[in-house]
């Protein structure tokens, strides 16, 4: 649950904050608006993973489940969502399991998926992975939203419709969340599906005389136990998505193996989408999570340059 880095952009400079600050305050990029924390956006395909794991622990699916992708998902008349690869070339992935639909990030599959999970069932586990829910942080920020008829009741958005979880599934619908719960959602799939408290504070020392006064203990929040083997298909599937699928181009060949997952989320149509990327590593023994949000990054590989950045500085790794 350590934050061991925390950055939001853009940013400004401290040292001559109070001068610029009606500046600042006027620029229509939000300097001073900390993204990591209160920022929502939608988590794309980041989303899948637990849907994965829903699914996966539940006996929905096993992870040699064969779901036949057509291109357009006809199980309602009235709603019939397309895989993105046949909105975009007519193609479709055909027979799939679930590491293949991760690592090629397969709408389809996870239509079907979670029609058979339901909204329910897929709620309870993002809820107790850390998916619109406080993270615990010792700083003020926002819960996200986690899409469903809870929240749509609350709001007074109207009836909670059987496509909307089609969406919900790919993550979509009103799904957004934070930054920083992305990764705690991402730890906690890490953690067998533990959830722990995250934290700035690590220890207190006396000023002059370096003696701890007080040391933070990990705290678990929550928690949901992932099922027989079923972290090891994601994580495997995950590490499948940068060597061969959607982040390969960023971090094949990388010599340090790790896992992540990308995330492309519509904003309108006037704007170019928002770029997610969420990875862990080192894969055999996971010590970090790392989680870049781009604001109209277009595409969700693209912030992955961005985490491998963070992953080079990490584990001393020259990957230029």
């Amino acid at each position: 649950g350590e934050v061991l880095a925390m950055a939001s952009y853009p940013t400004y400079n401290l040292a001559t904050f109070q001068q610029d600050y009606s500046m600042l305050n006027s620029d229509e990029n939000a300097p001073m608006f900390n993204r990591a924390l209160s920022g929502l956006y939608a988590p794309g395909s980041t989303f899948k993973i637990g849907v994965a794991a829903a699914a996966l622990t539940e006996g929905i699916i096993t992870p040699k489940t064969i779901i036949h992708d057509k291109g357009e998902y006809t199980y309602y008349s009235t709603y019939t969502p397309a895989c993105w690869i046949y909105n975009q070339s007519r193609a479709t992935h055909g027979p799939i399991n679930v590491t293949t639909a991760i690592q090629v990030s397969c709408n389809y599959f996870f239509y079907e998926v979670g029609r058979l999970l339901t909204i329910e069932t897929m709620n309870k586990y993002d809820r107790a992975f850390g998916l619109g829910v406080p993270t615990g942080i010792e700083l003020a920020e926002l819960t996200g939203i986690l899409a469903g008829p809870d929240y749509r009741s609350e709001k007074g958005l109207g009836a909670w419709n059987p496509g909307d979880t089609l969406a919900a599934a790919i993550g979509q619908a009103e799904n957004s969340f934070t930054p920083l719960q992305i990764s705690v959602y991402m730890s906690s799939i890490i953690n067998n599906g533990i959830r722990m408290k995250a934290h700035l504070l690590y220890k207190v020392e006396e000023f002059h005389t370096g003696q701890v006064l007080e040391t933070f203990t990990p705290q678990k929040m929550d928690g949901i136990t992932l099922g027989e083997g079923v972290r090891d298909v994601l994580l495997g599937a995950m590490k499948s998505v940068t060597e061969n699928g959607s982040a390969a181009r960023v971090f094949r060949n990388y010599p340090i193996e790790m896992g992540g997952k990308t995330g492309t989320a519509q904003v309108l149509e006037t704007k170019s989408d928002n770029a997610i990327f969420t990875a862990f590593a080192p894969f055999n023994n996971p010590e970090i999570v790392v989680t870049c949000v781009i604001e109209q990054g277009a595409n969700g590989t693209d912030a992955g340059f961005a985490v491998r950045d963070v992953f080079d500085y990490y584990f001393d790794v020259d990957s230029d």
